[in-house]
């Protein structure tokens, strides 16, 4: 079998590897020029740039049949094969399999000085029976030979440093010589990391396959750090995948995105599946469900918010970030206790080059620094420190003071990170580390029909320890294990909630390989919280009866609640290849949830299929699988008896197609159609009483479209569409309505374009279908909307049908302008992130007078914000 050599880029997200044959491999070619009478000193010889293999006869494979055909192929000055004769014929087929496949083949033409000239070349075309079809010799251990040179060019990078992973555990150390070449020892057949990294230069990682009994030859290119942002998230190579569809976006993308002011986490909301918020709410709404029921894990570790207050800014600094993936359904069973998606966020290791390196940077959102670098005394510990403050409130209250909005406050925040990380080992790794933020909202709604100050506070730390450690060539082993503590406070006239709760978080991951094309995996997922819950909410009038009246003005419950959130799960989790096109991950999951005593079981699978492979692959993709989500905080407080709760499920189904066009362009088409049910509603129970309870059923379909063009050195960008309906039936007999998070048509158009000389422009379009909301309607024709109520003593809305009614549909159009100059080890950039560029007031809920006469759309969205800002690192 053929194991071309690749040839990588850091520009690139995904590695781009020459055609691999199965059952036909091309030898060298000896070149002869016609008609140029030159010398062949002066000619230079044509290149195979795109090999095509050839079918391998029926016949001759039956029997067990190799042979090579000698060729001399006919190429004109565009590089295509015009003619093919057979020079020496090997009979059985292998001749014609030969010729058609070499008539496909496109080379570099000969040049004869600096013009293309026509030519010949003996070709010699070597049919190979793969392993499974002969008797194979015994396999030698495989060996990853590999050269790194600068990206553009092919200049060495000597010196550099290369390190090789199996899954976690670091395998091999290596420096390159000085023609930037480096080689390994013997390795275990199986999957691994590599990693390269030189100063002044980006760091780069990819993915390669080793095979017994053979060498893989690796070329990598990496890019000066003035070429990229430096501190930003690493790229990473293609990766087997256990979920059905992963949405992952490089170092570049994730930074440059308009709107977003260079926030990696923000940049998630840009990609398909992903709904609008509700104004300033900092949520992620995936395909159409409830808020909540997309958790964000950091290592592992779960995060109960993603974001700051507002949704301006992500609780975790893009800095310290390696990657981010987002699995918008169908995903693996290692993680659990959710009804939609799931963002699986890593943070990196220190770079452990020996040296400091730090960043500032300030905008108009907030600022931040950050410091790494090794630690005094302590041989082979490093350390990364960071901390954000925002100043958004001091500008921004104004300018929504003069826009048609209620709101006159801001949001302030902080957050900061402290990580020590080593490798104990050389297949071993160990990270300590801390992290922490704080929110505060303070806010007067002034002059509606529910006015009242609004107090919001949400504050978090945690400490955390993450090893990983290969424990034989064929198995690893990661656990994390943290100790959290969160605070929240609600406050809106009346109306009160407030928790905390002190939580140990824990997972752990077996991976076996029991075969070449088998990988076993089980592991452990563990939640203990002990908590303590107290306020004054107005109660839910439930499903299908009479709303009156705002929440504010209902009766309310009274609630002091102390317990613990004890909720272990196991799961087992096969990857099977069946072949190199075939990839098929099945596993099951058992969560227990102690406040509910009751065990939920997940069966999950997923499968692709290479339908046509090689360059131009065309890959089939499909899942399906039980998700269940344990009733929340909320949820267990409120309710009469929490034992007689279930957990909500969702039934997930899902059937796509990926269709690679060149090595950057690609286009992933989804449908998605989920069955929920065991839905925690408010209703009339058997005994005709309002409780809470798990009659809500409900069903989300819908299809996803990303056409996206992968970063190269000056472009990358994507077009995402969403279509999808969410439906809710809240009891039983009830008819089925939209969900109030429901929105049609969710369209992005985005790309950024480096000019050179240090500068990068980028734009993005967002078109979003308008918010469902509930009218007051009165008793009827000609009836006023709002009545008075003398206990209240205030004017209560008589509420319509509820999400009958939809408001205008959300666009904007955001612009980010990038500058940046280098001055040796230290790199200044400027930029101007726009938001709203032409300053759409955006409704996203209606607000009526005192009593519910007069009613206009109001805006909760930002205006035309231009953010400037400063970052310095070195």
């Amino acid at each position: 079998m053929v194991r071309g050599a690749r040839t990588f880029s850091v520009s690139l997200l995904l590695a781009v590897s020459l055609a691999r044959a199965a059952s036909a491999q091309p030898s060298g070619a000896q070149p002869s020029v016609e008609g140029s009478g030159a010398s062949s000193r002066a000619v230079s010889d044509p290149e195979l740039i795109e090999f095509v293999p050839g079918e391998y006869p029926a016949e001759a494979k039956a029997q067990g049949l190799e042979a090579t055909v000698g060729l001399v192929l006919t190429i004109d000055i565009e590089g295509h094969v015009k003619a093919v004769e057979v020079l020496e014929p090997a009979g059985h087929g292998f001749d014609e399999a030969a010729v058609a496949a070499a008539k496909q083949f496109v080379f570099k033409p000969a040049h004869h000085g600096e013009h293309p000239v026509a030519s010949k070349i003996v070709y010699r075309y070597r049919f190979t029976l793969a392993a499974e079809d002969k008797a194979p010799p015994p396999p030698a251990p495989p060996v990853l030979r590999g050269r790194v040179h600068l990206a553009g060019g092919d200049a060495p990078l000597a010196g550099a440093y290369v390190r090789i992973f199996a899954g976690s555990a670091l395998v091999l150390e290596l420096t390159t010589d000085a023609a930037g070449g480096f080689a390994t020892e013997a390795l275990a057949p199986g999957d691994y990391r590599v990693e390269v990294t030189a100063e002044g230069f980006e760091p780069y990682s990819a993915d390669e396959h080793v095979v017994a009994g053979e060498e893989v030859a690796v070329t990598y290119g990496v890019v000066p750090k003035n070429d990229e942002e430096g501190t930003t998230v690493v790229v990473h190579g293609d990766r087997p995948s256990r979920e059905v569809t992963r949405r992952a976006l490089s170092r570049r993308e994730l930074s440059r995105v308009p709107g977003t002011s260079g926030d990696a986490l923000r940049a998630i909301q840009n990609l398909p599946g992903v709904a609008r918020p509700p104004a300033l709410s900092g949520q992620l709404v995936v395909r159409g469900n409830a808020d909540q029921t997309t958790p964000v894990f950091v290592d592992g570790i779960w995060l109960p918010n993603i974001y700051h207050f507002g949704g301006l800014s992500s609780v975790v600094p893009t800095e310290m970030l390696d990657e981010i993936n987002f699995y918008p359904g169908n995903f693996s069973v290692r993680y659990g206790r959710a009804l939609a998606g799931v963002v699986d966020a890593h943070l990196r290791e220190s770079r452990g080059d020996g040296r400091y390196h730090g960043l500032f940077q300030v905008d108009f959102i907030d600022a931040r620094a950050m410091v790494e670098g090794p630690i005094p005394g302590l041989k082979g510990w490093n350390f990364m420190a960071a901390v954000r403050r925002s100043h958004v409130d001091a500008w921004l209250v104004p300018l929504l003071r003069n826009r048609d909005t209620q709101i006159s406050a801001a949001p302030r925040y902080y957050d900061y990170q402290l990580l020590a990380d080593t490798h104990p080992t050389k297949k071993s790794y160990l990270r300590i580390g801390m992290l922490g933020f704080d929110d505060r909202f303070r806010a007067v709604n002034e002059g509606a029909a529910q006015s009242g100050t609004l107090d919001l506070a949400n504050g978090s730390w945690g400490l955390g320890v993450i090893y990983k450690v290969e424990l034989s060539p064929a198995a690893s082993f990661d656990t994390t294990m943290s100790l959290a503590r969160e605070h929240q406070r609600f406050v809106f006239g009346k109306v009160r909630a407030e928790t905390t709760a002190l939580g140990i978080l824990g997972r752990g991951e077996l991976a076996y390989r029991l075969t070449p094309r088998a990988t076993l995996r089980t592991g452990y997922d563990l939640m203990l919280a002990p908590y303590t819950a107290t306020g004054r909410v107005p109660d839910d009038p439930g499903a299908g009866t009479p709303d009156i009246g705002p929440g504010i003005a209902r009766p309310s419950s009274v609630f002091d609640h102390s317990s613990t959130f004890f909720q272990p799960a196991l799961y087992t989790e096969m990857g099977l290849e069946p072949s190199s096109r075939v990839k098929i991950v099945t596993g099951v999951r058992a969560d227990l949830t102690y406040e509910t005593r009751r065990v939920d079981v997940s069966p999950r699978m997923t499968a692709r299929y290479e339908l046509i492979p090689g360059r131009h692959a065309t890959t089939l993709k499909a899942g399906s699988g039980l998700f269940f989500q344990p009733p929340g905080l909320g949820d267990i407080v409120l309710a009469d008896d929490p034992k007689e709760l279930r957990s909500q499920r969702s039934w997930q189904n899902s059937l796509g197609a990926e269709q690679k066009f060149t090595d950057h362009l690609m286009l992933s088409v989804e449908g998605f159609y989920n069955l929920l049910d065991n839905l925690i509603v408010r209703g009339v129970n058997a005994q005709g009483v309002p409780a809470y309870n798990n009659y809500g059923t409900g069903r989300i379909f819908g299809m996803e479209l990303m056409l996206r063009y992968s970063e190269d050195e000056h472009f990358f960008g994507w077009v995402s569409y969403t279509l999808s309906r969410s439906e809710r039936v809240y009891q039983p007999g009830q008819p089925s309505q939209l969900f109030y998070l429901d929105q049609p048509q969710i369209l992005t158009l985005l790309g950024s374009y480096v000019l050179g000389r240090g500068w990068e422009i980028g734009t993005r379009f967002r078109y979003v279908t308008g918010n469902l909301y509930t009218p007051c309607v009165g008793l009827g024709a000609g009836s006023p909307p709002g009545i008075y109520s003398s206990t209240q003593t205030s004017y209560l809305c008589l509420n319509g049908p509820q999400n009958s009614q939809r408001l205008p549909p959300f666009h904007e159009l955001d612009v980010r302008i990038d500058k940046r100059w280098v001055f040796g080890s230290f790199t200044l950039g400027v930029y101007l992130d726009i938001i709203n560029v032409y300053n759409r007031v955006n409704p996203d809920f209606i607000a009526y007078n005192f009593d519910f006469t007069q009613s206009r759309p109001q805006t909760g969205s930002l205006p035309f914000v231009p953010s400037l800002g400063i970052r310095g690192e070195f």
